[in-house]
């Protein structure tokens, strides 16, 4: 997997569990002071976040950020 492709599934990742928790990405982004538009990015694997930014969004979802990441585990069992 390339860069690129990581970006992609954190996105998905970010996406599936705010839309379970049925936030929009206005309202997550208020929860963690950052704009509508930087979540859809986060989202769209447009942009990288930093650690920092990490541990704000699995904040704002009510989850650890080993939560956050743990895309790739699941990933691997299908």
């Amino acid at each position: 997997m390339d860069k690129q492709d990581d970006l992609k599934k954190l996105g998905e990742r970010i996406k599936q569990l705010r839309l379970e928790r049925g936030l929009s990405q206005a309202k997550l982004g208020l929860l963690i002071m950052k704009d509508q538009q930087s979540i859809f990015k986060v989202e769209a694997g447009q942009f990288n976040p930093s650690y920092i930014y990490l541990l704000e969004l699995a904040k704002g979802l009510g989850i650890t950020i080993g939560e956050l990441l743990d895309f790739k585990q699941n990933d691997s069992l299908n």
